[in-house]
C-alpha cells in the first residue's frame, strides 16, 4: 500500500527546469573532465548539471514506517551518487496525493518521476501516453536482476512501464500478551480465530483493531476471505474482469466477514474508527489482532513502542471446504515510480531512476517493510526487524498473490467496490446482496 499510508500534505511540486553548467573544472556524474576536448566529455558537460522533478506520497521524513525510511535513505544515496544531478522532491499526503497526480496527467503536467500504483491505477496514464515505456532501456540488463513476476502489475500490451522496489503482503499481527492473557492460541484454523475472539472479548480486549473509515483496512479483511474461500486465481480474474465476482465462494466469504461483524470481533463501532486509531489501539495494547502490511513492523518494534518484543506475526487462518491455502497471500510487487514520457535527458534519467529503485527496494526491506523485488546482496541484514525477516520465511513458499483491490481495480471500479464493501459492513445488504452488486457494478460483462 501503499504503500497505503494515509499521511499529511505537504507543498506543490516544481516544474521541471534543466540548467547547462558553464565548462570547468568540475566533474560529469561519470567522474569525466568537464573541460576535455574529447567528444565524450565535451558531451558530459554539455548535459552535466540537471534537475529532476519528483513527487512521492512519502511526506514526512521523520515516519517511522518502513517504507519512508527506505524511500528517504534511498533518494539520499542517489543525491551523492550524482552529485550533477539536482532531484527535487515534493511529498503529498494519503488521498491528496492521487488527486494530485490525476489532475497533472490530465493537464499533461506530470514530473518527471512520480510514485504511482500499478493495475488499474496506471491504466490511465497508460492510455494517455503519460508514461515512459521501459522495456527497451531495461534491457540493460535490469531485467535479469529482478524476482521474477514483479512487474506484472506495471506491465501493459507487454510494455514496461515501472521497475518494483518491494514486494509486499499482508500479514496476521498478534499481541502474544494480550494472547496469553486471554487463555488463546495462535489461530491455524477459522475455528481458532472465532475462539480466541471469544477468550479475548470474555477479558474486555478489543480482539482485531480495524480502521475500517478509512475504507482499505476493510478491504483487506474482504479480500483476504475471499483469497481463502475462493483462491488468488479466481480473485484475480475476477478483478481483470475476466470471471465474476458472485460466486458461491465469494458469497460464502462474505459470510465469514459478516461473521466477524456480529460478533463484535472489530469492536463496537469499527466504521468510525481511522486507519490511525486502529494502527494507536494496537500499538498501545487495547487490540490483540492486526490485520495490515509490514510497513507496521517499524511502529511496531520502534524503542518506544509499548508492544515491542510482544508480537508475533503467523499466516492467516485457513477456512475449512475454502479453495485457497494458507501459502496463498493478499499481497504482491503494485508500487513504483513512473518516468514522464516527454522527460528531457532520458538517458540520465533513467540511470538515476534505476538506482533509486533498487536502493530503496534494499533500504525498505532493510527498514523491515517488505522482501526486496531486486536479487542480489543486501548488505548487513543482521539487524533487519525480526517481523520482517519471519514473513520473509512465511511467505517464501508463497504460491500466489493477489493486489490491494484498490489499485487493481480502475478509478471509478474503486469506488463503487469501496461503496459496495461500507454498505455491507455497515450491515445495510446481505453477503449475496454485496457480491450481487460488486457484479453489476464492476464487471457487469460476466
Amino acid at each position: 500500500m501503499k504503500m497505503f499510508r494515509k499521511i499529511t500534505s505537504l507543498g506543490v511540486a516544481a516544474i521541471l527546469t534543466v540548467t547547462l553548467a558553464a565548462c570547468g573544472s568540475t566533474k560529469s556524474d561519470s567522474g569525466q573532465p568537464a573541460g576535455s576536448n574529447s567528444p565524450k566529455s565535451t558531451a558530459a558537460a554539455a548535459v552535466e548539471k540537471i534537475k529532476i522533478s519528483m513527487w512521492s506520497q512519502f511526506s514526512d521524513p521523520n515516519s517511522k514506517d518502513g517504507g519512508f525510511i527506505g524511500f528517504y535513505k534511498a533518494l539520499d544515496a542517489t543525491k551523492a551518487k550524482f552529485p550533477n544531478v539536482e532531484i527535487e522532491h515534493t511529498g503529498i499526503g494519503g488521498e491528496a496525493y492521487k488527486t494530485k497526480i490525476k489532475t497533472a496527467s490530465a493537464a499533461n503536467e506530470l514530473p518527471d518521476i512520480f510514485f504511482s500504483w500499478g493495475g488499474g491505477f496506471a491504466q490511465p496514464f497508460v492510455a494517455g501516453n503519460r508514461i515512459l515505456p521501459l522495456q527497451d532501456l531495461a534491457k540493460d540488463g535490469t531485467i535479469d536482476k529482478l524476482v521474477q513476476g514483479t512487474t506484472d502489475n506495471f506491465t501493459f500490451d507487454n510494455k514496461l512501464y515501472g521497475l518494483p522496489t518491494n514486494i509486499a503482503t499482508a500479514n496476521l499481527y498478534i499481541n502474544t500478551e494480550l494472547f496469553q492473557a486471554a487463555g488463546a492460541k495462535v489461530p491455524a484454523t477459522w475455528e481458532d480465530l472465532l475462539a480466541d475472539i471469544n477468550l479475548l472479548k470474555a477479558k474486555n480486549i478489543t480482539p482485531i483493531a480495524l480502521g475500517a473509515k478509512d475504507r482499505w483496512p476493510a478491504m483487506f479483511w474482504n479480500s483476504i476471505l475471499d483469497i481463502r474461500m475462493g483462491g488468488t486465481a479466481a480473485v484475480n480474474a475476477a478483478l481483470n474482469k475476466t470471471a465474476s465476482f458472485d460466486t458461491p465462494d465469494f458469497q460464502a466469504a462474505g459470510r465469514k466477514y459478516k461473521e466477524l461483524i456480529d460478533a463484535k470481533a472489530f469492536g463496537e463501532n469499527p466504521l468510525g474508527t481511522s486507519y490511525d486509531e486502529s494502527i494507536n489501539m494496537f500499538l498501545t495494547g487495547k487490540a490483540a489482532i492486526l490485520y495490515m502490511g509490514a510497513w507496521v513492523n517499524g511502529q511496531i518494534n520502534a524503542p518506544d513502542s509499548a508492544v515491542k518484543g510482544k508480537v508475533d506475526v503467523v499466516k492467516f487462518p485457513t477456512i475449512s471446504g475454502g479453495k485457497g491455502n494458507a501459502d496463498e497471500w493478499h499481497g504482491g510487487s503494485g508500487e513504483s515510480f513512473f518516468i514522464n514520457k516527454d522527460v528531457k535527458n532520458k538517458e540520465r534519467v533513467w540511470e538515476v531512476y534505476k538506482y533509486f529503485m533498487e536502493t530503496m527496494a534494499k533500504e525498505v526491506y532493510l527498514a523491515g517493510s517488505g522482501s526486496s523485488a531486486w536479487k542480489g546482496d543486501l548488505g548487513d541484514t543482521s539487524k533487519v526487524d525480526p517481523l520482517a525477516v519471519k514473513i520473509g520465511q512465511l511467505s517464501a513458499k508463497a504460491t500466489g498473490f493477489s493486489y490491494w483491490w484498490d489499485q487493481m481495480l480502475s478509478g471509478n471500479d474503486t469506488e463503487s467496490m469501496f461503496g459496495s464493501l461500507m454498505k455491507f459492513t455497515a450491515g445495510k445488504v446481505t453477503p449475496e446482496e454485496f457480491t450481487k452488486e460488486l457484479q453489476s457494478k464492476i464487471n457487469p460483462g460476466k
